[in-house]
């Protein structure tokens, strides 16, 4: 192995080890201060009192209110990528754990139930904001791990839909020039298969290229060989290849449609959930501290 080889491996290990580091050290901190949190607010239920009660809720908003817009930073980090403001990958560990936080915060200072209107259209978004944030995390770890495995090479949405369109495009034009047994094939079988859910599933169960699954196609499409000319074989196996890319591409699009919706679905959630906090913010220090 060359010396340029050990250094890069080198890089990658130390990068790999360091990222662990900042991880554990987010998830120590993120278990000591719920940790810190529960017991605190059990001992002031144990012994209860107006004002005890009442200094509890008010500090515990404020510290939520904190920690929930530290996890929005996050946005800020997206604004200043090239200002070195540290790996993404870091301030998205520290998104995380500091959103679990704000969680047990908030919600402790809830109580767990529901006050008027306001509070209880603030706790729904919360909760939302929360759960969306938690099915996010698996989402990042699964979903992009499982398009890398399928991808050819990588793509964006609007790649990707243009270039599914030339393979549909490529598929009906091979199909005009045969015969109309070839035509009535590529119309029942071949586009049948573009959006067949089976055959995605398939390529996400085996994390598969077309390379991959093209033979078994092709195995699967020697029946129709047997009712056409030989001299349309060729043509209609690049029909079913061009069918197989643009089922893959469905595929592919709808992890890529997963990922843009939940983080639409969340960033809505997060900031409807923001503006309330600011409402209800503004009438409690107004009906409980400006007059």
């Amino acid at each position: 192995m060359s010396s340029g080889s050990l250094a890069a491996s080198a890089r990658v290990s130390s990068s790999g080890i360091s990222a662990q580091r900042v991880q554990r050290g987010w998830r120590i901190f993120a278990v000591l201060s719920v940790a810190a949190l529960t017991a605190w607010t059990i001992a002031v239920h144990q012994h209860p009192s107006a004002d005890r009660y009442h200094s509890l809720t008010l500090k515990l908003g404020w510290i939520g209110t904190v920690l929930a817009l530290l996890t929005a930073a996050l946005s800020i980090r997206k604004r200043v990528a090239y200002q070195g403001a540290g790996k993404m990958s870091v301030w998205l560990t520290a998104h995380i754990y500091l959103g679990i936080v704000a969680a047990f915060t908030i919600f402790y200072h809830s109580g767990l139930g529901a006050g008027g209107p306001l509070s209880t259209w603030l706790l729904a978004f919360f909760s939302l904001s929360v759960v969306s944030g938690l099915m996010g995390w698996w989402i990042a770890r699964k979903l992009p791990r499982l398009l890398t495995a399928m991808e050819e090479r990588p793509v964006m949405m609007e790649e990707l839909v243009t270039v599914r369109a030339e393979c549909l495009q490529g598929m009906l034009e091979q199909a005009r020039a045969g015969s109309s047994g070839f035509r009535s094939l590529v119309r029942d079988r071949l586009m049948k298969e573009t959006s067949s859910w089976t055959r995605m599933w398939r390529f996400y169960r085996r994390r598969s290229t077309v390379a991959d699954e093209l033979p078994a196609f092709r195995e699967e499409q020697a029946d129709c060989l047997a009712r056409l000319d030989p001299s349309e074989h060729r043509a209609f196996q690049r029909a079913g290849e061009y069918a197989l890319r643009v089922n893959k591409m469905n595929a592919e699009l709808l992890l890529q449609r997963v990922l843009r919706g939940w983080l639409t679905f969340h960033i809505v959630t997060s900031a409807t959930m923001f503006a309330l906090a600011a409402v209800h913010i503004f009438a409690e220090l107004y009906y409980g501290g400006f007059r």
